[in-house]
């Protein structure tokens, strides 16, 4: 290629790029013949940006939709002009054939003729025909240093329009590497044997991390040791950081905590008043062995009472308003599941074999397609299988009794999953692992099948990074807990209990309640890092939001109630897809029920 023609085509490469629109090499070549084909170009872009279904992947259709007089010529000319190859193709290969087995064959005039195309049919057919011999070049952000033209999306449940699909699937994941890192993994490190010293590392841990994350608030620098604040002897105004040692309601109403840290504890009255009105609706969801902020005025003690701060302020650690997400620069998905429950006879098997047509883009319209061939990773968010022996009546509930076969059967149910998409799998509750939390990945005796799928089998919580982008994935065990004792929190309503787990920085911040927490060393429960994605399961409900700029999602289920679900009151939501767009971060909730 002349130096001039290098030139000219690296211009108008960059002028698509920089309108977000990526292109293939055989439509670089169609649009660098045009006349003046910069000024062309700037025309499409300027067109295409008129149209509802356009998805910055500019094909031979999105041009034919372009209303222009000199484009659609040139287009029949470049149709035309392959119809007569491939013929020319079609008889030279006739001949030769025909010299090797000395059997002539008479090419047919008539038959060669080419079609002319007069139609939008005609084009779509034949398009699909020569995207076989095509290359698919996709221009990259990371290689052109320009941002992409982002779908899209809100967090709505979409009904999924799901007839069988005709259409030919390129997916663009296929034609990305994977990229990712394992950033938290309790795997291996989960030692303890279960004695005080142990309660006592793990309190003591979690003391000063969520400390350590709560000074770096501006407003809590002045804040003094609990010892020194207790030695005073005339009233004035102080501030503290402790853990909530104590909270219940007063004869008059107000509201009485006793906070602690590591030189002991004070008491603290929050007065509910008018003026104090954001302090007492914050203190009504404060629960024990959180961490809180205190300004107030401290009243010494008197004849051996202790003395108390009347709290004029109170805060928790929560996530900063400003807090700027990392984003990917390819226009890749990712697929958040949960609660699969394989060897339940509730196991919703319809559901996930529509899911699995979904990936291989084999059924849904157009826009689901598209969606469909973003997808580059899955995270399966624990109870990919049922168990055995997790309640009491669940032997009846179950189709699969044999927890080998149960993941035999698992490993044979993903194998559909199309081989460019990379799949991770973090243990729950009903995983054969240890119930408290947290929870090491399922041993390989039992996931043997799914390694050899190269499924990354990790831990819960871990932090998990693909494409820059870092998602949290927590079970979720804690959210009945939190639903249960906080005022306003409802299991149907699962992105406002992840909300307070942000806001609280910890993962389950109460000890003692029915969530079970193992005694080590190190607290992996608190949220050191501000996770761009934050992802639960467990309590089978859908629900997706966001806070703080940080996009939520539980991932609701693939099963149908049962028995003791229903003891529980869930009525779960299963089928219910929650997709993230990695370099948008805005999330599509698709719903696998409809059109079954």
């Amino acid at each position: 290629m002349k130096t001039d023609n290098l030139n000219e085509k690296i211009i108008l490469i960059q002028e698509l790029v920089n309108s977000g629109i990526n292109v293939t090499p055989s439509i670089m070549d169609f649009l660098q013949n045009l006349e003046d084909p910069l000024k062309k170009i700037k025309f499409i872009i300027k067109n295409i940006s008129f149209l509802p279904d356009f998805n910055s992947h500019l094909t031979l259709d999105v041009l034919q939709k372009i209303t222009d007089e000199e484009l659609q010529n040139e287009l029949q000319k470049v149709f035309l002009k392959k119809i007569d190859s491939k013929i020319l193709q079609d008889k030279e290969e006739s001949v030769e054939s025909a010299k090797l087995t000395d059997s002539p064959k008479v090419i047919n005039p008539a038959k060669s003729k080419p079609k002319i195309i007069t139609n939008s049919t005609d084009i779509t057919q034949l398009e699909n025909q020569l995207e076989n011999q095509e290359d698919s070049l996709i221009l990259k952000k990371s290689q052109m240093k320009t941002p992409l033209f982002p779908i899209k999306t809100n967090s709505k449940v979409r009904t999924f329009e799901g007839s069988k699909s005709t259409l030919k699937f390129k997916p663009i994941a296929k034609e990305y590497d994977s990229n990712f890192k394992i950033l938290k993994d309790p795997t291996g490190k989960l030692y303890t044997n279960g004695d005080y010293e142990d309660f006592y590392n793990l309190t003591l841990d979690k003391f000063k991390r969520l400390r350590n994350l709560m000074r770096k608030k501006p407003e809590v620098l002045s804040a003094n040791n609990i010892n020194n604040i207790l030695r005073l002897t005339n009233k004035v105004e102080v501030s503290v950081i402790g853990l909530v040692n104590e909270i219940r309601e007063t004869k008059n109403q107000n509201c009485f905590l006793t906070i602690e840290d590591l030189t002991g504890s004070v008491n603290v009255i929050v007065r509910k008043d008018s003026e104090n009105q954001e302090n007492i609706q914050l203190t009504n969801k404060i629960i024990n062995d959180q961490m809180v902020y205190i300004e107030g005025t401290y009243n010494p003690s008197e004849r051996g009472r202790s003395g108390i701060i009347y709290c004029n302020y109170i805060s928790k650690i929560d996530i900063p308003k400003n807090y700027e997400p990392n984003k990917a620069l390819d226009p890749l998905s990712i697929v958040l599941i949960s609660d699969t429950h394989i060897g339940s006879k509730e196991f919703e098997e319809k559901l996930w074999n529509r899911f699995i047509n979904f990936l291989n883009g084999k059924i849904g319209n157009q826009h689901q397609r598209e969606r469909a061939g973003r997808i580059k990773y899955i995270v399966i968010n624990g109870d990919l299988v049922d168990g055995i022996g997790v309640y009491p009546t669940q032997k009846s509930d179950l189709i699969i009794s044999d927890i080998y076969d149960q993941f035999k059967e698992a490993a044979k149910i993903i194998s559909g999953i199309p081989d460019h998409i990379k799949i991770f799998y973090s243990s729950g509750n009903h995983e054969p692992v240890r119930n408290a939390i947290p929870r090491p990945s399922v041993p390989k005796k039992y996931s043997i099948d799914l390694l050899n799928q190269e499924v990354i089998c990790v831990g819960n919580p871990s932090m998990i990074q693909t494409h820059n982008v870092n998602t949290l994935v927590f079970h979720g065990d804690s959210m009945l807990d939190l639903n249960m004792l906080i005022p306003g929190l409802e299991n149907n309503k699962p992105v406002e209990t992840m909300k307070e787990l942000l806001v609280c920085r910890h993962l389950a911040p109460i000890y003692g309640k029915k969530t079970q927490i193992a005694p080590l060393d190190r607290d992996w429960l608190v949220i050191d890092k501000i996770p761009d994605v934050f992802h639960t399961g467990h309590i089978h409900i859908n629900g997706m939001g966001s806070y703080s700029n940080i996009l939520l999602a539980n991932s609701g289920c693939f099963q149908s109630q049962t028995d003791f679900m229903n003891s529980l009151g869930i009525k779960p939501t299963p089928g219910i897809l929650s997709i993230i767009d990695l370099d948008t971060l805005k999330g599509t909730q698709l719903d696998l029920k409809s059109n079954i």
